[in-house]
């Protein structure tokens, strides 16, 4: 598998004009504030949130309303996976005074990428608005790409092994039976299968008929003789206030370490792009986020 799609990560830098307080997970808090930025830049209004009718052009429904693709096979729900990930700053809760800085992260992902302008005024805009409850103004200093990257490929995967780690760094949300997966009940054929799901989403988006289809069945077999060789997991819960929905929303996943066991031949660049594209679900607000060992 080669990687077609195109991806790329941005540093963004700003600074608290005002004291800001970070919550223990701040990805749901920029990403409220970064889409109603975006939606106010829109060419036209629009009605909950929908596309509008301007869609193939907006950088609202381009980057934070994807329209769905009709009757797709792998997703039959209202939306499509965002073309983008928000990795909030580490750290969890913190204080911070006036003119003290800090940074996060923005993946972005095939046609989201050709609106960086607007994503960038977009930030612009939300940080000078204000973020949090107290709508703590912000300035946004700098936006650099990852490791001065030219163009939107990324470094190529590494050899496969029979052994890959993958430190968790923000709470992995998988599904099990309906619910979130918990310590005892993680499979590597979820996490894997997941992964491969989301990645063919995104090319059959941003790529339509060119985007190479994998074959599922194959992966499935193949994936059923990986396994979770040793896992040192704990949970962690977080919550979000849902304005759609106006209530509190528990958002609780897995942190700390899992090693696979097996032939990762046809996986290796499925981890590695994960790094950049996460996994599982609420992948927007930055959630399934790891790096791979």
């Amino acid at each position: 598998m080669t990687q077609p799609l195109p991806i790329t990560r941005l540093h963004l830098t700003a600074r608290a004009e005002t004291p800001l307080h970070l919550p223990p997970y701040a990805g749901s808090m920029l990403r409220g504030a970064f889409g109603h930025a975006l939606l106010a830049l829109a060419p036209l209004p629009h009605a909950d949130g929908k596309p509008c009718t301007l869609h193939a052009s907006c950088p609202y429904c381009q980057v934070f309303a994807t329209p769905p693709l009709p009757a797709h096979s792998l997703q039959k729900f209202s939306q499509m996976p965002p073309p983008y990930v928000i990795e909030p700053p580490s750290g969890g809760a913190q204080r911070l005074q006036a003119g003290q800085t800090f940074g996060f992260s923005l993946v972005l992902i095939g046609k989201a990428i050709a609106h960086l302008p607007a994503i960038t005024l977009a930030w612009e805009r939300a940080l000078r608005t204000g973020l949090g409850t107290q709508h703590s103004r912000c300035t946004l200093l700098d936006v650099q790409r990852e490791n001065g990257q030219h163009g939107n490929t990324l470094p190529p995967a590494p050899a496969p092994g029979q052994h890959a780690t993958l430190h968790l760094l923000t709470p992995l949300r998988l599904q099990y039976q309906g619910k979130p997966s918990r310590q005892h009940n993680i499979s590597a054929r979820t996490l894997l299968i997941t992964m491969a799901r989301r990645y063919q989403l995104l090319q059959d988006i941003h790529l339509g008929a060119a985007a190479p289809q994998q074959d599922f069945a194959t992966l499935g077999a193949q994936a059923e003789a990986v396994q979770i060789a040793h896992a040192d997991l704990r949970w962690f819960d977080w919550g979000r206030y849902s304005q759609r929905q106006q209530q509190e929303m528990k958002l609780g996943g897995l942190l700390g370490s899992l090693q696979l066991h097996g032939d990762l031949t046809p996986f290796a660049e499925l981890l590695h792009l994960g790094q950049w594209l996460h996994v599982g679900k609420n992948t927007s607000f930055g959630l399934g986020g790891y790096r791979l060992a």
